[in-house]
């Protein structure tokens, strides 16, 4: 039977649009499922957000003006769609907002993503980078900045259409850079998902109690480049100093026992202090810290006088092995 011109177009119309709306579902679904890769950043997450972003890492570079930004210093929020990438703009700015949500307090939140329609349709979503300053989790986790990139998620495009839930098909991997305060140091090894490391077996000494590291009294060196902060064992105070390696990238902490405390005659304080330094230093290099399926662990580390404090700077690598779950605190 031939058409006529009339039905050929009226066809290609319906075509076009029943096209254009499954792809559409399958956006919005991408970006409400609670799993865009920039949310899985958002602890600690490339390099730092204090210069402008290195070539080829950002997508920024690649999308002008396809960010989304929330700052609670700026009450009106604007959104620009760029003429290329529509759809892109569309999951940032819901990534930015779910992000936002879980937060309980920030001054600035930033989306970046690279994709287009095709790249999408395959399961393709990346490089996506998340930025931020003064974070503060609802269980008391916080950063001065962070800056966290994903470089590629490739996701099963069925399960999203058809169970509107993300499911990766393959690990996403990426680095994060984040800067502590010494306050958002303390917040940070006392955390509830930081387990302090076994305490070290060591011969003649009572195992009184788990390693516990304290809150209060964090400093940051700049002269010599080290972070200091406390904890306790075996009923003592013990003086905890992080520092880059001189080998690379490894972090050594050294311990010694804590000034203004008395020495009982029954223990080896030096031997102590050694056992702590060599279990703690492997702790902080071998950690893995994981958020429901994402994986954190140290790569690097440094220490900045720029701004208005001192900071630690850590490099983190990231692995996304699956979504966490929507009601997650950390």
């Amino acid at each position: 039977m031939k058409l006529s011109n009339n039905s050929i177009a009226t066809r290609n119309r319906r075509t076009s649009r029943y096209t254009n709306m499954k792809f559409l579902l399958a956006c919005v679904a991408v970006a409400l499922g609670h799993g865009i890769c920039a949310f899985q950043l958002s602890m600690v997450a490339s390099r730092a957000p204090f210069g402008p972003p290195t070539t080829g890492t950002s997508s920024a570079s690649r999308i002008p003006n396809n960010r989304y930004t929330t700052n609670r210093r700026q009450p009106a929020t604007t959104v620009t769609k760029p003429n290329n990438s529509v759809t892109s703009t569309l999951i940032s700015n819901l990534a930015c907002m779910a992000l936002k949500r879980r937060l309980k307090d920030q001054t600035l939140v930033t989306c970046d993503l690279t994709t287009d329609s095709n790249s999408l349709l395959m399961g393709r979503v990346g490089p996506v980078t998340v930025k931020g300053r003064s974070w503060r989790s609802s269980l008391g986790l916080t950063c001065r900045a962070i800056e966290a990139t994903v470089d590629e998620c490739r996701l099963d495009m069925g399960r999203i259409i058809t169970n509107q839930k993300l499911v990766l098909t393959t690990p996403a991997e990426g680095r994060a850079m984040v800067a502590l305060s010494a306050a958002d140091f303390g917040n940070f090894i006392t955390h509830p998902l930081m387990v302090p490391p076994n305490p070290p077996r060591v011969e003649g000494v009572p195992m009184t109690g788990q390693l516990e590291f304290l809150k209060d009294d964090v400093r940051i060196n700049t002269a010599q480049a080290s972070v200091v902060f406390y904890g306790t064992f075996a009923g003592a105070k013990w003086e905890f100093t992080l520092q880059r390696s001189q080998s690379g990238k490894r972090a050594l902490i050294t311990v010694a026992f804590a000034d203004g405390q008395e020495r009982s005659s029954g223990m080896d304080y030096h031997q102590v202090a050694q056992a702590l330094t060599d279990s703690t230093s492997h702790f902080f290099n071998e950690m893995v810290f994981e958020l429901d399926g994402t994986f954190l662990s140290f790569n690097d580390m440094m220490v900045t006088d720029k701004g208005k404090e001192p900071s630690v700077m850590l490099s983190l690598m990231i692995t996304v092995r699956k979504f966490p779950s929507p009601g997650l605190e950390f």
